[in-house]
Parts: structure tokens; C-alpha cells; sequence
């Protein structure tokens, strides 16, 4: 059976060792003014500003995964939203990030390239643009440059999801962790802009 194609980012659904996840997340800044529109589900990296930024396929030292944020906007009236969008003037901006590197995320793959002996190797992710009008991610697992070396995500199981869990069709969902985390062992430098 067909795998639905339908991207949605990087969705918490568990810890490792399968503890249910409790919902944490961090408040971190959004700088004024910040360019790049940030969905619920994208990977989130640190700037040396010591704000976030939306992180591109590649970047090492991902916090976490953005789950919304709070602004007051230009009118005065706060906002709570799905997304981030570009260029906002807000000096109260703070996004959500789901930032614990323990976190298990459910990803959709981007062709039909990774199978279950991937389990345990290590893609990055593609960055495609997410949903202004939902507030949700399109990034999706890079399914086509799976290595055991350094990567942006850990494979970790297949996803139990009925309508798309076929390994054999393209948009397959995984099982991932973060595994150029910033908070943990696999991330690299202290902070990438």
C-alpha cells in the first residue's frame, strides 16, 4: 500500500526508552526583526546571538524542534502562533522548543531510499518550506544520504503510523533522534550561526 506524501516535520511522540513525552519544551528568544519563517516541527539551531534560527539541512548543533511561540505584534495585541513569520518586529518574541536530546520524533522520509538495515545510521533532513497557513513543518528525513557517520538525525525504528509505514513505498515514516544535538555528546561546537 501507498505511503501517504504529506510532510508535517518532526513530531514528539516518545523518550528513549519509551517513556511517554511529558510535553517539555523551553522558552528560547526569537531576535526581532529574526529572517526565515519558523514552523511547528522545524529544527531549530542556536545562533551565537544567543536567539534561535531555523536551522538548514547540514547544520550541526540543532537545540530542538520549534512548538510555536509568543510575540506581541506591531498593533499591540500578543500573539500566540504555529509559526514565525520572517522578518516579525517583536521584542518580546519567544518560540517553544521541544529541546531535550532524548526526545524520539516521528519524520516523513523524502523518497524511498531508507530500509529497515537503516536502522541505527545517521541522514540529515531537507528543509522545505512549511505551511502559513496551518503553521506546520515540511521538513522531512533525507532519505538518500544515509551514513555511520556524523549526520543532523538517528534512525531509530520504522513508525507503526497504518498509512505510512510501507518500506517499500516512497514517504515512509521513521522513528528519529536528533543526533547533532546541541546538548549532547554527538553535537559539535558551542554555538552555530
Amino acid at each position: 500500500m501507498a505511503n501517504v506524501d504529506a510532510p508535517f516535520g518532526f513530531v514528539p511522540v516518545k523518550m528513549q526508552g519509551g517513556a511517554p513525552f511529558s510535553g517539555g519544551q523551553t522558552e528560547y528568544i526569537i531576535a526581532s526583526g529574526a529572517s526565515g519563517n519558523m514552523f511547528t516541527g522545524d529544527l531549530i539551531k542556536l545562533a551565537n546571538t544567543g536567539s534561535v534560527i531555523v536551522a538548514a539541512a547540514g547544520d550541526t548543533n540543532i537545540i530542538g524542534v520549534f512548538n510555536g511561540c509568543f510575540y506581541t505584534d506591531s498593533n499591540g495585541k500578543p500573539q500566540y502562533a504555529k509559526y514565525w513569520p520572517n522578518g516579525t518586529s517583536a521584542s518580546d518574541a519567544v518560540a517553544f522548543v521541544v529541546d531535550d536530546p532524548n526526545v524520539i520524533f516521528e519524520a516523513q522520509e523524502d523518497d524511498s531510499s531508507l530500509a529497515l538495515a537503516d536502522i541505527g545510521q545517521n541522514n540529515n533532513f531537507v528543509a522545505t518550506a512549511g505551511s502559513t497557513t496551518t503553521g506546520r513543518s515540511g521538513h522531512e528525513i533525507d532519505g538518500s544520504d544515509t551514513t555511520d557517520g556524523a549526520a543532523n538525525l538517528r534512525i531509530v525504528a520504522k513508525s507503526t503510523d497504518p498509512s505510512n509505514s510501507d518500506v517499500d513505498s516512497a514517504n515512509c515514516n521513521w522513528y528519529v533522534k536528533i543526533y547533532e544535538h546541541m546538548n549532547s555528546s554527538s553535537g559539535g561546537s558551542a554555538y552555530h550561526a
